[in-house]
């Protein structure tokens, strides 16, 4: 069930939630914070797709790579409990 209250998702957060998403997320762990808010207030894929684009882009520095990150988000958005 994804965590819906402030109080769940401290909960969730702080029982795994927080390490889960981190192995998740790679060379973005740092962002995990941003992706985490996405996935709180129920963002679609594509959204979490652009996040990771302009974390790529603008804090990463590195090359687009659109298909990696949508790819990324898909995986983040499964593995996200009740998306």
């Amino acid at each position: 069930m994804r965590p819906r209250s402030a109080s769940e998702w401290r909960d969730f957060w702080r029982d795994g939630g927080e390490r889960e998403l981190a192995a998740q997320l790679d060379e973005f762990e740092p962002y995990s914070v941003r992706i985490a808010t996405l996935l709180g207030s129920a963002a679609p894929v594509r959204a979490i797709a652009a996040e990771l684009g302009r974390i790529r882009a603008h804090e990463i520095g590195g090359p687009a790579d659109p298909h990696r990150d949508a790819q990324m988000a898909q995986r983040i958005h499964d593995w996200f409990p009740g998306t």
